[in-house]
């Protein structure tokens, strides 16, 4: 791993690889993601937030809705 991350990012960026979350039009919500992941929802958010920073995912906004994909699919 490159990048260093905490071990609730490297899941949840492992579930959203395996879901193929890795385009623009196959994002995810917070929600599916902190479904697939496992994770706490607070843990998840926090989580995509690390991942969003590092530019690892990108987020989506249409609407009121927001998701996010992976803009990298290596760590």
């Amino acid at each position: 791993m490159s990048e260093s991350i905490s071990s609730q990012a490297e899941k949840l960026f492992k579930a959203m690889k395996q879901a193929g979350a890795v385009s623009e039009d196959k994002a995810l919500s917070a929600e599916k993601a902190t479904t697939l992941s496992k994770l706490p929802k607070a843990q998840c958010m926090n989580a995509l937030q690390e991942l969003e920073k590092k530019g690892i995912v990108k987020k989506k906004s249409k609407n009121v809705a927001v998701s996010y994909y992976l803009a990298k699919t290596e760590l």
